[in-house]
């Protein structure tokens, strides 16, 4: 009977050991891994004089995306993973870039609302984003990232409608053209 016993306690040790070493570090993803990061945009006052970059709010930020992923419910077009839900004041906005392409579009709309017939009021800016992408092997677990790179002569490019918030001329900056992180600002607007 003791012999039956050890030869059980060692089936059941050799299950755990072999259950031990099949899972490998790379079958779970841990909180807190890299992802894909956003571009961070702060505004700028153009008008201060100081020679220091001022933070400018600007008023009913509105940002969307130009063609944006629509899906329908219920005969409704809803917008796929919107930027925001509601206008705001903000000197900062963070926006993805779209991994599958060189180049993403959105709509910043400052002064945003809508009238009583829901049309859109406010002027509207179009900025075109052009980007290097490079994707990034993580793990089994976490699958890859993608990283971007501005390009250097055309990275961002305001659309001149004649009615611009945003100065055309000197109001686009990068100040960082490799977006690998949120933690600094990538691209800075003067309006």
């Amino acid at each position: 009977m003791k012999k039956l016993s050890y030869i059980g306690i060692l089936g059941m040790l050799i299950t755990v050991a072999f259950l031990s070493f099949s899972c490998e570090k790379d079958d779970i993803c841990v909180e807190g891994t890299i992802t894909t990061p956003l571009l961070v945009i702060e505004f700028f006052d153009i008008a201060d004089t100081s020679g220091e970059d001022v933070a400018k709010n600007v008023t009913g930020l509105w940002v969307e995306a130009v063609n944006p992923n629509t899906e329908v419910i219920n005969g409704v077009t809803f917008i796929v993973d919107p930027i925001q839900t509601t206008a705001q004041s903000t000197n900062t906005v963070s926006i993805p870039l779209r991994t599958q392409e060189m180049s993403t579009e959105y709509r910043f709309i400052s002064n945003y609302e809508l009238d009583t017939d829901g049309n859109q009021l406010g002027n509207e800016d179009i900025l075109t984003f052009n980007y290097e992408t490079q994707e990034i092997f993580l793990s089994r677990a976490c699958g890859y990232v993608t990283n971007y790179t501005l390009n250097e002569t055309d990275g961002v490019v305001v659309t001149d409608d004649g009615d611009n918030w945003i100065d055309i001329t000197n109001g686009i900056q990068i100040s960082e053209m490799n977006v690998q992180n949120e933690t600094v600002t990538h691209v800075k607007i003067y309006h």
